[in-house]
């Protein structure tokens, strides 16, 4: 049973003093071996009954196995260590290491850097959510919390602090769902084929590129860092290991958001279109050997896409101006409503759950979980339901 005592050392200022039990020391003269008694010694500032009570609270940690020694690292210290070690690639996306680096340098560090990481408390912690949500969304807020919350679970995973403080702040921020941006950035049927059939008449690459976009919901960098080596064409499947994280000659790949790769199967129809845009895709390397850079990416510079300088034939495609350059010209040919690019990965997700497939295959193709997806595309779920109702009628009432 650990025991303590406190010693006053000055007006309000008292001394805590843990006794730990007794350890062997060794005397560097002779040699000779001892026990000594085991202490920690504290710096209290309060009353006495403050100090008695504080006493206790860290003998029962002793007793319980919790007791964490004083530090003096402040909560900006450990931001920095955290974003070294834990988040700094390529332990996390250089995306996500570059967001959360500006968050914590723009933001948390000088609202909360210099308390000491033993120190933060929840209602801290509350108090600044509440500051930053007068100026920040809910969405912007919501990083902020898992950014603060993640850097102290590691912490407490570390033995440097007694409980993440975060968890117990109560009414968390969290972003709300915005379902009318997923509807409204979302196609029927009919559009979705207009915009395919407009599509394929810019050439074999844009016709397997949309193709594919709409049929497997993935992400831009997604697909802008597919290669041709996770394609198996012949078994009509292809495989999504990576995602794209920097364009140009020196082009960089990083983790899928959802962090876990996935293979799914093809129609036949998009395996066809994806066989036409390889053989053309040869022949452009073929007729430019000495020009083109080959990244061995199914998706890559054309002649039509070279044009500043510094583009290269077979560099990644340009992420930030698919929305702006060609997908748009392809939307007006269509004649169809104006959707974002990440509106095609909605209208896939969509189609296929009023289609009556299952959302748990939905979620393994788009890489969401299966909550996410169904909260997201709830809009979706009316006619599953009627389906549902329609189905149990013909097993129970016939």
């Amino acid at each position: 049973m650990a025991r303590g005592s406190i010693k006053k050392r000055s007006e309000g200022t008292w001394s805590i003093i843990l006794e730990l039990g007794y350890i062997t020391v060794t005397d560097p003269e002779t040699g000779e071996e001892k026990k000594k008694r085991n202490q920690k010694w504290e710096t209290f500032k309060g009353t006495k009954k403050q100090a008695e009570a504080y006493l206790t609270e860290k003998m029962n940690e002793l007793n319980n196995g919790q007791y964490i020694g004083r530090s003096k690292v402040t909560f900006g210290e450990w931001l920095d260590e955290w974003l070294r070690t834990e988040i700094k690639p390529p332990a996390k996306r250089p995306r996500t290491y570059k967001t959360y680096k500006t968050v914590i340098e723009k933001h948390i560090k000088p609202a909360l850097g210099s308390i000491l990481l033993q120190n933060l408390k929840a209602k801290t912690i509350k108090g600044y959510y509440v500051k930053k949500s007068s100026e920040l969304s809910q969405s912007t807020m919501e990083q902020h919390h898992t950014i603060i919350s993640g850097c102290l679970e590691a912490a407490f995973g570390y033995d440097m602090v007694q409980r993440n403080e975060a968890k117990k702040v109560r009414e968390k921020p969290r972003a709300q769902e915005d379902n009318e941006d997923v509807t409204k950035h979302c196609w029927e049927k009919a559009e979705a084929k207009k915009f395919l059939a407009a599509a394929k008449e810019l050439g074999p690459q844009a016709a397997a590129f949309y193709t594919l976009a709409l049929e497997t919901g993935w992400r831009k960098a997604e697909l802008c860092g597919l290669k041709w080596e996770k394609a198996d064409l012949e078994a009509g499947t292809i495989t999504l290991m990576e995602q794209l994280t920097k364009t140009g000659n020196k082009a960089e790949w990083g983790p899928l958001k959802s962090g876990k790769p996935r293979t799914i199967d093809l129609s036949p129809e998009t395996v066809a279109l994806l066989k036409k845009h390889k053989a053309h895709q040869g022949e452009i390397k073929l007729a430019n050997r000495k020009h083109y850079h080959d990244h061995g990416l199914i998706f890559a510079k054309q002649w039509e896409d070279v044009q500043k300088k510094y583009d290269t034939l077979g560099d990644p495609l340009q992420m930030n101006n698919l929305g702006q350059r060609e997908y748009a010209r392809i939307i007006k040919a269509a004649g169809v409503r104006r959707i974002k690019f990440h509106g095609l990965r909605h209208t896939c997700a969509t189609l296929m759950l009023q289609a009556g497939v299952p959302p748990v295959a939905v979620a393994e193709r788009l890489g969401h979980k299966v909550h996410t997806l169904l909260t997201t595309y709830a809009h979706a779920l009316p006619s599953m339901q009627q389906e549902a109702a329609k189905k149990m009628a013909s097993i129970i009432h016939d």
